[in-house]
């Protein structure tokens, strides 16, 4: 088993992206807005406003690198655009379109279904002849607080000692296999974590860096969530001279492989932590993916010492298995409403949860919450399910496939692009629907929180989801005029300086708020 290390070179900053109040607004009627959408306004073009070309100038980016659309949100002709009609990728503002999706097609209170079920007999002292099954549904939420609580469930019902195994079906979604070092070669990324259909702690574990009380002067390392079979070893040199400055670069952390046997199936692992650490920097964070296989071996780890902890006993392995035919659920772990997984992907910009839930939508409603006899869905089914849907509340000619492509859903992806005018008219067909409220309070409030908490433009006054990837800057979303008016407004970036690109995209957010 190979070495996982993560050098100092290999580490840079990635911008991450997003907590806020809904805007109570009343929308257009069910019966109308559908209707409405379809018919997009007539485009009057104009010139880039000088305060954007300003800004364009300063950051040597040409304007042909620049797509913007802004239009006032409810009615009436478009504002602006230039070049809207050039399909660029997106970034992370692409989860506009699955997140928008979702919350139309399932609605705000929808939620995902766990099933548990036991084979064998559970006796009264609490033990269990036979083994317990986990079927996942995709839910993107199944954070550490979530598996402890719903272990607690099973010994509050009886459950102590498994005999067999815990067998684990994640068959919901057929997939390829995923390699978190493919997109750009930073595997121990969280944001790099590939889908599954039973998600755990989004495979990922945090490192708290944290100065010992009982040894001033030393650091201690521990992990969140622990995981069976892991052992953690700090060699880190307290420095009392240094600024706190970027201490992960000068860190060097390795998981690997460690000597022992295994036990319940899971090979003993290390998680080593080198270097110096500047004792001005307190207590930090390190979010680190787990390397270990397709999530099957991380959620193993967690499920068993999790058992563990809750005083429960297993004899078996924890392995991956199918849902035995007829089984009869035993018990069944309810997700968060979908507003509040929206919330998480958008503020945040998770890309994985975005994953989980585009991979959900390619599931006809009618069967989501129940697995029995439906066929895996696979990504091109989720492709197919979003586009239509998007394709419905705009046209065929605004969202067709020369102006949307969709890959995996969250924009973290060198194919997955959209034109300014598609992502325009998508906002403004959202703007009109029901859900509309539960849409805008999930994006990021421009100099307040998410991604956008440390942005000047429109600062207090935009409700804007934000993306960035190597040569892409974007931002779409909503602006309050100082009119009164709100204004849908994108702004794509697609040029090798897109990194220095943020005061453009602040530009255009100011132009749209002085609407006078």
């Amino acid at each position: 088993m190979r070495s996982l290390r993560l050098s100092p070179a290999s580490r840079a900053r990635d911008p991450i992206g997003h907590i806020v109040r809904p805007w109570l607004l009343a929308g257009l009627s069910l019966a109308g807005w559908t209707a409405w959408a379809q018919q997009p306004p007539p485009a009057l073009p104009k010139p880039l406003p000088p305060n954007i070309l300003a800004a364009l100038e300063a950051q040597d980016i040409p304007a042909e690198a620049l797509s913007v659309w802004v239009a006032p949100a409810d009615r009436g002709p478009v504002r602006l655009q230039h070049l809207s009609e050039t399909l660029r990728p997106a970034a992370s503002v692409m989860k506009l379109f699955t997140t928008g999706a979702a919350l139309h097609t399932r609605g705000p209170a929808w939620t995902w279904q766990t099933d548990v079920a036991l084979t064998g007999t559970l006796h009264p002292d609490g033990r269990l002849t036979g083994s317990v099954h986990v079927r996942g549904s995709g839910d993107p939420s199944l954070h550490m607080e979530q598996v402890h609580a719903m272990l607690s469930r099973w010994r509050a019902a009886g459950l102590r000692h498994i005999e067999g195994d815990i067998v684990l079906d994640r068959q919901i979604f057929q997939l390829s296999s995923h390699d978190p070092w493919a997109f750009d070669g930073k595997g121990l990324r969280p944001y790099n974590a590939g889908p599954s259909g039973l998600l755990l702690n989004q495979q990922a574990i945090t490192l708290h860096l944290l100065p010992d009380a009982a040894r001033p002067g030393q650091i201690r390392v521990a992990v969140e969530p622990v995981l069976a079979g892991v052992h953690v070893q700090a060699d880190l040199t307290p420095d009392s001279r240094s600024a706190c400055g970027d201490w992960r670069a000068a860190l060097n952390l390795q998981l690997q492989a460690a000597p022992g046997w295994p036990r319940h199936g899971l090979a003993p692992w290390q998680i080593r932590v080198q270097g110096p650490y500047p004792l001005s920097c307190g207590p930090q964070t390190w979010p680190v993916l787990w390397p270990n296989g397709d999530g099957h071996d991380f959620g193993a780890r967690l499920l068993l010492h999790t058992w563990r902890q809750v005083g429960g006993e297993l004899d078996g392995h924890v392995r991956s298995g199918a849902w035995p035919e007829h089984a009869i659920t035993w018990q069944s772990w309810t997700s968060a409403p979908l507003t509040e997984v929206v919330r998480d992907i958008n503020k945040f910009s998770n890309n994985v949860m975005a994953r989980q839930l585009f991979l959900t939508l390619g599931r006809p409603l009618s069967t989501t919450n129940d697995a029995s006899g439906i066929a895996p869905v696979t990504l091109q089914d989720a492709q197919a399910a979003v586009a239509r849907t998007v394709r419905d509340l705009t046209s065929a000619t605004t969202c067709g496939p020369e102006q949307l492509v969709l890959d995996n859903g969250s924009g973290l992806s060198r194919t997955e692009s959209s034109t300014a005018a598609c992502l325009g008219h998508w906002l403004r067909a959202l703007w009109a629907s029901p859900t509309m409220p539960d849409l805008v309070a999930s994006l990021p409030l421009t100099g307040v929180d998410g991604t956008t908490r440390r942005w000047q433009g429109a600062a207090g006054h935009a409700r804007i989801k934000t993306g960035s990837l190597a040569g892409v800057a974007a931002v779409a979303g909503y602006v309050d005029g100082v009119s009164g008016q709100r204004h849908v407004v994108v702004g794509l970036v697609q040029h090798p300086r897109a990194a220095q690109a943020r005061p453009v995209l602040e530009a255009l957010l100011n132009w749209a708020r002085q609407d006078q």
